[in-house]
């Protein structure tokens, strides 16, 4: 019973050297799993590659989204810079009224002449 497999025969291009190789067995066997990773790979490879094909255009708006909300950061920490100074500038504005609520606590009231 003959053995499966086959042999491969390189002449050079002078026709006086020839090397011979016989893939059977084992060998055979570890040729298939690696043309069958390869060809995995390469399969794997076209499929990203069309995928990101496939998703060029939506870069340009992902872009756009990027941007949107950077300006809206942006004015966000505007508006939360703005509103440290209000706060404050509310928190001055409680100390002079307490101090003037004090001064006006200390200052006799005047009784109404027209009793």
């Amino acid at each position: 019973m003959s053995e499966k497999g086959f042999t491969a025969t390189f002449i050079s291009n002078t026709g006086k050297t020839h090397h011979r190789f016989n893939i059977s067995g084992s060998k055979l066997y570890l040729l298939r799993i690696l043309m069958a990773l390869a060809v995995l790979l390469i399969t794997a490879s076209s499929i990203i590659v069309a995928f990101g094909m496939l998703n060029a255009g939506e870069m340009g708006k992902l872009r756009d989204e990027i941007l949107q909300l950077q300006d809206s950061l942006a004015t966000r920490r505007n508006i939360e810079a703005r509103l440290e100074i209000l706060e404050s500038e509310i928190q001055h504005l409680r100390e002079y009224r307490r101090r003037l609520e004090n001064i006006l606590v200390e200052i006799p009231i005047a009784e109404d002449s027209l009793e």
